[in-house]
C-alpha cells in the first residue's frame, strides 16, 4: 500500500533496479510514466548498466531512449564500458555517473550534484570487491570518504554496486552518518530488508527491470551448459519474453531536512 506516500512536504524519489536489456528498455517505456504520475514521483534514479550490448553496457541511443521515457539520473556498474559506444557521450552528459573506485578508468563524473528545492542532491555509485574483481577497484570505504568529505552537499545518495550482503551491510553502517539513501544493485533479485535505521533509508539489491523466469535476465540454456560444464564457451543470450518484473524502490523524505520518512519496495508483475 502507498497511503503512507500521499503526506505533504515530502519529496519522493523511485530507484529503480537493473534494467536489463530490451525487454528492461520496453518495461520502463510501458510503464515508467504512469508510475511517475500515480505516485507523484520528483526524482527518477536507474541503474543502466546492463541495457546494451546483450546486457553488457550502456549505448547512446538506450541511454537517450530511457532518458526520455522518465529517468532523471543514472548510475553503472562492473559493465559501465563494455560498450564502447559510452566514451562517445559520457563526458558530455550531466546526468550520468560511473562507478567512482575504478582505479583506472578516467572518462565521465565520479559523482554529481542535482538541486531539489535548493538543496543539494549528491548521487555516487561504487564496486564493492568482495567476490567481484577486486583488482579493477580501490576500497569503496577510502572512495567514499574522499568524496563525501570533499563535496557540499544537502543529501547523499549511493549505488553500491557489489555482490556481497555483507559488504554492503558493513558500508551503509559505515556511511550512516553521511548518506542517507543507501542501495546495492548488481545481483538483480530483489531483498525484502528494505528498512531506516539512524535516519538511513536502506536495501540490500533493489532487483532488475526484465523478465522474471530466467537467469537473472538472461535464457537459462547457455547458462545451464556453462554449470554443468557441457560447454564452457556456450553464448549468453538475454531473455525477451515472459512474465516481466520492475523492481523499484520508493524513498520519500521531508523536504526541509531530507530526513527520509519512508522506504517501500516496489516489486511489479506483469504478464
Amino acid at each position: 500500500m502507498f497511503f503512507e506516500l500521499y503526506r505533504k512536504n515530502l519529496m519522493k524519489i523511485l530507484i529503480i533496479g537493473d534494467i536489463f536489456g530490451y525487454a528492461g528498455k520496453r518495461i520502463i517505456m510501458e510503464n515508467l510514466p504512469f508510475i511517475k504520475t500515480d505516485l507523484k514521483i520528483d526524482v527518477v534514479i536507474a541503474n543502466a548498466e546492463n541495457v546494451s550490448n546483450n546486457g553488457k553496457g550502456l549505448n547512446y541511443k538506450d541511454y537517450c531512449d530511457l532518458k526520455d521515457f522518465g529517468i532523471d539520473y543514472f548510475t553503472l556498474g562492473n559493465h559501465a564500458f563494455k560498450d564502447k559506444d559510452i566514451y562517445n557521450f559520457i563526458d558530455e552528459v550531466d546526468n550520468l555517473v560511473r562507478p567512482a573506485n575504478l582505479k583506472k578508468e578516467t572518462a565521465g563524473k565520479e559523482y554529481l550534484i542535482f538541486n531539489f528545492n535548493n538543496k543539494r542532491i549528491l548521487l555516487f555509485n561504487l564496486l564493492g570487491r568482495e567476490l567481484m574483481n577486486r583488482k579493477q577497484v580501490t576500497s569503496p570505504f577510502e572512495k567514499a570518504d574522499e568524496i563525501l568529505d570533499n563535496v557540499e552537499y544537502d543529501l547523499a545518495i549511493l549505488d553500491f554496486h557489489a555482490e556481497t550482503t555483507s559488504e554492503k551491510k558493513v558500508l551503509s553502517y559505515y556511511l550512516r552518518d553521511k548518506v542517507k539513501i543507501f542501495y546495492g544493485t548488481h545481483t538483480h533479485i530483489q531483498t525484502s530488508d528494505e528498512e531506516i535505521l539512524n535516519d538511513q533509508a536502506y536495501i540490500t539489491d533493489l532487483g532488475m527491470v526484465g523478465i522474471s523466469d530466467s537467469a537473472i535476465g538472461i535464457e537459462y540454456e547457455g547458462v545451464l551448459d556453462r554449470m554443468l560444464e557441457k560447454n564452457k564457451f556456450s553464448s549468453f543470450k538475454e531473455k525477451e519474453s515472459g512474465i516481466k518484473t520492475l523492481n523499484s524502490i520508493l524513498v520519500s523524505l521531508y523536504d526541509n531536512t531530507l530526513i527520509p520518512y519512508n522506504i517501500e519496495r516496489i516489486n511489479l508483475k506483469i504478464k
